[in-house]
């Protein structure tokens, strides 16, 4: 961005000053006083302006509302060039909330189909699904990383990966420093162990870890990714609730982590956990359960995960239908027989989370507080797909967030046999 500067502020100054003359020493040296004193003031001027803006530019990034939307993860374009267009300021401009689909309808009728993995300070891991190559990118400058390609080419081998989590780091001046990629090995039966890949953009390196777990554990295929909490990643498992494994930890571990005892266990095996949102919720890990029955004596039920490391969760409240209200007269007439998914929390509002209301086909925001129910948007995109699978909350960016560039790690050269060195590719799209 280019600035100008404009010169010739007008500043009158207390005293009186002497008639000037040619060789008047008293006047010259006041002149040149006043000339640094205007530029001091007009130095400090701009300074405090450009700071105040800065200042309520981030107090407006910070909206509870006008930056949120719900993403669709899937993107259905043929490059990642494309991908980058469609954050575009423009495609996200309306201040009212939404459910932000970057492909038409049309459009997912083709076979090309990009994924959103996950988002991290500022920065998007997205995929490419068939062969699958990964892109870590700002979505601001649109600058991008093609990550290298992993250890599923094994000779050996050929283990199948999913659930890729992503997780960065930021120093004391919130500057993003490094990021780190995981992904697990989907197993088709029972494994004592956890089998993973991490990928830091501090060594440019995949590394593979085979973890014991307490218990025989089963990935859940259809379980949307991991989640994060306090830069640990959570994978939801058959049975037991969540294997947990943090990725700046040594020695390398994996723990379970059980869901509430007193949740409804049988909805849950029966619907493969559709109606349950388990995630991050402004520094809690909370477990939010919906009752897809209109029958059933609650329909909404949260715990709060109280200690960590004993795995202690709490109840905070369990609601009957009846105790629902809402201002939206088409929604009041459903609230005793509707079926709700539940979408995501509020990132910002400790108390609001997001669900679909099937029959109306709109998406609704509950407040724990009052136990309202509001009318938050109605899609234009496959509504009937979405569900906290399909979908990240995604807060729009408003400043830039610099890729690390990871090194090029050094092969080891081998006599008599063609060698080929590895670059990464970096790519800044306007």
């Amino acid at each position: 961005m280019r600035t100008k500067e404009i010169d010739g502020y007008s500043h009158k100054l207390g005293g009186a000053l002497p008639f000037p003359t040619s060789n008047n020493r008293e006047w010259k040296t006041t002149i040149q006083s006043v000339k640094s004193t205007t530029r001091l003031i007009t130095t400090h001027f701009r300074a405090t302006t450009v700071r105040r803006s800065l200042i309520q530019e981030r107090e407006n990034t910070a909206n509870l509302n006008l930056n949120l939307r719900i993403l669709y993860r899937y993107i259905y374009v043929s490059k990642f060039k494309d991908v980058l267009d469609r954050f575009r300021p423009e495609t996200y401009n309306s201040s009212k909330f939404s459910v932000l689909f970057l492909s038409t309808f049309e459009e997912q009728q083709q076979s090309d189909q990009f994924k959103v993995l996950g988002v991290s300070n500022g920065l998007i891991l997205c995929c490419l699904l068939g062969p699958l190559v990964y892109y870590v990118c700002d979505p601001v400058t649109r600058q991008w990383v093609t990550l290298p390609r992993g250890r599923d080419k094994s000779p050996n081998r050929h283990p199948i990966f999913f659930g890729e989590g992503f997780v960065s780091r930021v120093n004391e001046d919130n500057v993003l420093t490094s990021y780190t990629v995981v992904r697990v090995e989907l197993l088709n039966s029972l494994s004592t162990h956890l089998n993973l890949e991490t990928f830091s953009s501090e060594t440019g390196k995949w590394v593979d870890y085979r973890l014991p777990c307490p218990n025989p554990i089963a990935l859940l295929k259809r379980g949307g990714g991991p989640i994060t909490f306090n830069g640990i990643l959570h994978w939801f498992v058959y049975k037991h609730g969540m294997v947990a494994f943090d990725p700046h930890q040594d020695p390398k571990s994996c723990r379970l982590i059980q869901f509430p005892d007193d949740r409804d266990i049988v909805s849950e095996h029966k619907h493969d956990g559709l109606y349950r949102l388990c995630d991050e919720h402004q520094g809690k890990l909370r477990f939010f359960e919906v009752s897809p029955e209109s029958y059933s004596i609650y329909i909404f039920s949260m715990w709060d995960l109280k200690d960590y490391e004993k795995g202690e969760w709490c109840c905070e409240f369990k609601v009957t239908r009846s105790d629902l209200s809402s201002s939206d007269p088409e929604l009041t007439t459903w609230l005793m027989t509707a079926t709700f998914l539940p979408l995501s929390f509020h990132p910002f509002n400790l108390d609001i989370v997001y669900l679909r209301c099937v029959e109306l086909g709109c998406v609704v925001s509950y407040d724990m507080k009052n136990k309202k129910l509001e009318v938050a948007c109605k899609p234009v995109g496959v509504v009937e797909d979405l569900s906290w699978r399909v979908v990240v909350p995604f807060v729009i960016p408003r400043w830039p967030t610099p890729v690390p560039i990871p090194p090029v790690p050094k092969k080891v050269v081998k006599p008599k046999l063609a060698h080929r060195r590895r670059s990464y590719k970096i790519y800044t799209r306007f």
